[in-house]
């Protein structure tokens, strides 16, 4: 017998109550939730239902479960406001912020553009590709990963310069004299790939912000494509004009 669509939700109920009485403080940082048993009096479910409410909260990071004691509320830092303008330079933000940042070149390539980046960057079919994989760090949490796809023209010989990899627009500006502006960023929240949730150390259950970008030269010419994957629990976004 199928479970109706009510039963089969009711952990979301239990999950919300829990935390809006940790954003409320009714349960303080450090503090222990009320047990499995209680909370299965309080709602009038089976333990099945409680244990997929606390699976919640635990993946979302509010609490910690600890063997034999019980859960516990867990300190919830402040969303990171990410500034999104025209020449928003992860960098910049993170040290106006007076955050600590860093970012690690995962893997590059080089190669002939794929259709997609044919389209967004105006390129032909026999045109080469700079593609890099980035992941970005604040407080050594993992952050965000990003897609970097950029003209083999436009940036010759970039492989010499990235054994010390620290940030790619100083590349850009040390060795290139480019500053890209950005011309447009598409929003879409969505669930991360296996190989994302590892890196971002997130589950894989819990959505992400799935931004795709396109970035000019200052004379209006496609510089740039990329699509970054953002935590969501870690991620507000104020959009500049």
């Amino acid at each position: 017998m199928k479970r109706s669509r009510d039963e089969s939700l009711r952990h979301l109920e239990i999950a919300d109550y829990l935390i809006r009485n940790i954003r409320s403080d009714q349960f303080a940082v450090n503090q222990k939730i009320p047990s499995e048993n209680e909370l299965c009096s309080q709602f009038t479910v089976n333990r099945n239902i409680v244990r997929q409410a606390i699976a919640r909260l635990t993946n979302l990071g509010w609490i910690t479960p600890i063997h034999g004691k019980g859960c516990f509320v867990n300190p919830i830092p402040a969303p990171i406001v990410y500034v999104l303008s025209n020449k928003t330079r992860f960098t910049d933000n993170m040290k106006k912020q007076g955050l600590e940042y860093s970012s690690k070149l995962l893997h590059w390539e080089k190669g002939a553009a794929k259709k997609e980046e044919q389209e967004k960057l105006g390129l032909r079919e026999t045109d080469l590709v700079y593609r890099l994989e980035i992941l970005r760090s604040i407080d050594q949490k993992p952050f965000s990963i990003t897609t970097t796809i950029m003209p083999e023209q436009d940036v010759p010989l970039l492989e010499n310069y990235l054994n010390q990899f620290v940030s790619l627009y100083e590349i850009l500006m040390d060795h290139y004299q480019l500053q890209p502006f950005r011309s447009k960023s598409i929003f879409q929240a969505s669930l991360p790939s296996l190989n994302d949730a590892d890196l971002l150390e997130l589950p894989e259950n819990i959505p992400i912000l799935h931004i795709e970008s396109l970035m000019n030269h200052p004379s209006g010419l496609p510089l740039e494509y990329s699509i970054a994957r953002v935590r969501g629990d870690m991620h507000k976004c104020l959009i500049e004009f």
